[in-house]
């Protein structure tokens, strides 16, 4: 068993329980480790049915990933594994820079909220748009956890929107349906007792007496943290001053920008006194390779455990990554002011552990020119919060604060703040859920920016020519605010302006973003491909995640990390390529010739072993809440697999594949096979070739929206009348399972074998034989409404989204089986 204190084995119970948690507790006393430890040790320990078995950890900016994997290493082999003791527990990273889980397909999944709430909308930043219903159902299967939710994005100035508002109101639709906690250091009271109402989850906080038992650790004293304000904007000299003092060793300097960071680390490099003390810069700008590298070191360096220290003085520049996920302590912190709640997540690591006295300096921001006038430069914080903080905190200065002490001063700044959010949240939620199902049904990107960041993230990268790239979407770039891309276009055309052109030189470009094209969404063997837009207006980078930067004016370093610099020796600096997705598939896409109860066969073998688990603690629940047959989810999965390509069987595409494997010198025997892909190898000219040609002589009809009409008898017939909303969740499924923008069907006309084929592909599925006969031709296309969803019904678009993640990813994985 995990050992835990008694705070975090409630938050265990309750969660094993089925219930829901909003955690308040103080930096330090292990948040992570109660929030993971029911789910961890119910995966090794536990049915699939009592806890779900993916869990999604959101946080509200990049964190260090490595630290999670160590905190997770740390819990997964302290205690015994009963039911799977050589299971293995997938750990995956999931964030702008760090794409290694862009499908959401590990167990443990440690993401930006920016990612995990796009994909619950169905406007991924991590896949292209016609992929986008792709990820929907991971995120409302899994356990979900928030950490630090008060950093969450929200809007202000009355306007309810952004990452906070769209969780809140999700959560409170999944109302017992799915275990979740929020979690933070500085809840507001208001927010914290109207957020436990509302969703219908047990608030778990810790008392004092257990805190001060957590702060003093082994019988050591409890540690101490005093808060000094300064009125000057943050600089080499009083860094050091600070760090010169006393048995000062180790020093934390965080910025609000990524710019002043850089130059304030530059600064302290050049300052005379700083040649006995080694600096260095972190923030999230530097490749994953030299991240980790940074990070490894600083935990090291600024670690619990003093004896693993190799240098003897030492200060860290950091930026905004330094406030979660990351496990350190210091002697001397100084920041620049930020809300509250920011202010005391980043004293969080200073004086951390038992026994540590520590002090904290708060610097006032410097200012920046706003049409003509100066003001203070708060961003990317709202300026009322900053000024309220500075107030609050300033009457406090030079004191000691304990956990109570710094509770109060988040009431004081942030529960006014809080109570107007939640109440412009109530008003608004009618056009809140319009924006939701926008995005959840329609697919509409630009609904990101009201529901999750409205000043979100935009990907960089770097190339001498943006079609090097591949993928745009799974390349490694950096994830920066939408506002820095700004200014980094203006910067751009500033040195473009300046740069000395030859007579006949063309102008070089600076910034370009990409969209996707495919000339035929359903052909599975053609490359998705991109087309590069160059951006001469910069309101063109409010409408993009992704944007790529001429290498000309690229810089990188170890020391710095990614800056745009005028070109010269240090720049022409090349992010590295991403990989392409094939139809349903990532990566390579090189088929073989199957028949239809192959390929069916193939998928639910895929579905058996990859992810049946996935959906048993749902299922569950959607027995209970939803009155959904014991079954039911199960059984329109496998229906949905059976029936998805039933439009493959068109007289057409049957002859298509037969001359296209003549043409290959691979002929199909037997009247009776129906197949539904082909020998094909995209690295193989004479593959290429004999395609060309067949598509020369026989067009292959559309098949997903036919096989859904194809389908509909049988599917409504196997459901049952009292589960229409689940009927039309797998016709719609089928309709979408290459594109999510199907709305219509074509003419067709099935093969005379297509029924022998259908019932083999039931048999496969392990369903009965169809009672109600195949529509096997259709005259004239049309629209496909009355086989889809109900619009605006969030619990019929939920089943959809369950049932069309399965059925995507296994008729993807099904043919690397083959």
């Amino acid at each position: 068993m995990i050992s835990l204190y008694p705070y975090q084995q409630r938050v265990k119970s309750l969660i094993q329980e089925g219930k829901s948690v909003v955690l308040q507790a103080p930096t330090g006393a292990g948040k992570t480790r109660a929030a993971l430890a029911p789910y961890i040790e119910s995966y090794f320990s536990d049915e699939p049915d009592r806890l779900p078995r993916k869990c999604i950890y959101s946080v509200p900016m990049r964190v260090l990933a490595n630290q999670f994997n160590e905190e997770f290493s740390g819990l997964a082999q302290s205690y015994d594994r009963r039911f799977r003791p050589q299971q293995e527990l997938r750990v995956k990273i999931q964030t702008g820079e760090h794409p290694d889980d862009p499908q959401l397909l590990g167990n443990l999944i440690f993401a930006t909220i920016d990612q995990s709430l796009s994909s619950a909308l169905a406007v991924p930043y991590s896949l292209s748009s016609r992929r986008a219903n792709l990820n929907a159902g991971a995120f409302f299967s899994s356990y979900l956890i928030f950490d630090e939710f008060h950093l969450f994005p929200a809007g202000d100035g009355g306007n309810a929107s952004g990452a906070l508002v769209t969780t809140l109101q999700l959560l409170a639709e999944l109302r017992g349906l799915i275990p979740f906690v929020l979690m933070t250091a500085t809840f507001s009271t208001a927010m914290l007792d109207d957020l436990a109402q509302r969703l219908g989850a047990e608030v778990v906080t810790v008392p004092k007496h257990e805190y001060l038992t957590i702060a003093s650790g082994e019988g050591k004293q409890a540690r101490r943290r005093y808060y000094h304000i300064v009125e000057e904007s943050v600089s080499a000299g009083a860094v050091l001053q600070a760090h010169k003092a006393g048995d000062v060793t180790r020093s934390i300097v965080v910025c609000n920008q990524v710019a002043r960071a850089q130059k304030l680390y530059d600064e302290l490099r050049d300052h005379a006194e700083s040649k006995d003390t080694e600096i260095r810069l972190l923030h999230s700008r530097f490749t994953p390779e030299h991240r980790k590298q940074k990070e490894e070191e600083i935990r090291r360096e600024f670690g619990k455990e003093a004896r693993n220290r190799t240098i003897d003085s030492l200060i860290l520049v950091a930026t905004q990554v330094v406030e979660v996920g990351l496990d350190i302590t210091c002697d001397r912190l100084h920041t620049e002011i930020a809300p509250a709640n920011a202010v005391f997540q980043r004293a969080g690591r200073c004086a951390r552990y038992p026994g540590e006295v520590g002090h904290v300096h708060i610097y006032q921001v410097p200012t920046r020119d706003s049409r003509g006038e100066e003001k203070l430069d708060h961003l990317p914080y709202p300026s009322a919060l900053c000024k309220a903080s500075w107030q609050s905190l300033s009457g406090r200065a030079d004191q000691e604060l304990d956990f109570e002490n710094e509770q109060a001063i988040i009431d004081e700044v942030h529960e006014e703040t809080d109570r107007n959010l939640l109440a412009a949240m109530d008003l608004q939620r009618g056009l809140i859920w319009q924006s939701i199902f926008n995005a959840m049904e329609a697919h509409e990107r630009s609904h990101r920016q009201d529901l999750i960041r409205s000043i979100d993230s935009v990907t960089v990268l770097a190339a001498h020519s943006p079609e090097k790239l591949g993928n745009p979407f799974s390349a490694q770039g950096f994830s920066l605010f939408r506002g820095s891309v700004y200014g980094i276009w203006r910067n751009l055309d500033e040195m473009v302006d300046g740069l000395e052109l030859g007579e006949y030189e063309d102008r070089p470009w600076t910034m370009q973003f990409p969209s996707s094209s495919q000339n035929d969404i359903e052909d599975a063997t053609k490359e998705e491909r991109y087309v590069w837009h160059p951006i001469y207006d910069p309101n063109l980078i409010s409408g993009t995640k992704v944007v790529v930067i001429n290498s000309a004016f690229c810089a990188y370093d170890v020391e710095l990390g990614f800056r745009i610099q005028v070109p010269g020796e240090q720049t022409g600096w090349v992010s590295n390529q991403g990989k392409d997705f094939r139809g349903n598939s990532f990566g390579e896409y090189s088929y073989r010739l199957e028949s239809y109860s192959e390929h069916i066969d193939r998928m639910v073998d895929v579905y058996e072993r990859q992810f049946k688990d996935e959906y048993t603690y749902v299922q569950r629940k959607l027995t209970a809440l939803w009155s959904l047959p014991v079954d039911g989810l199960d059984q329109a999965i496998r229906l949905a697999i059976a029936c998805h390509d039933l439009g493959k069987l068109d007289r057409r595409w049957q002859r298509w594949v037969r001359l296209y494997q003549e043409k290959i010198g691979a002929p199909i025997c037997g009247r009776s096979y129906m197949g539904v892909h082909t020998d094909y190898d995209p690295r193989n000219r004479t593959h290429q070739e004999a395609q060309r040609e067949t598509d020369r002589q026989e067009a292959r009809p559309n098949h997903a929206g036919e096989s859904a009409v194809a389908a509909a008898k049988i599917v409504a017939n196997h459901i049952g009348r009292q589960q229409k909303s689940l009927a039309l969740a797998v016709l719609t499924a089928i309709a979408r399972h290459h594109s999510t923008g199907t709305e219509r069907y074509g003419e067709y006309d099935l093969h005379r074998e297509s029924g022998t084929a259908l019932a083999q592909a039931l048999q496969a599925a392990q369903l009965p034989a169809p009672e109600q006969p195949l529509l096997k031709s259709c005259g004239r296309g049309n629209r496909l409404d009355r086989y889809l969803i109900t619009p605006g019904h969030f619990k019929s678009l939920l089943l959809y989204l369950y049932v069309v993640r399965i059925l995507r990813l296994c008729d993807g994985l099904s043919q690397e089986r083959a």
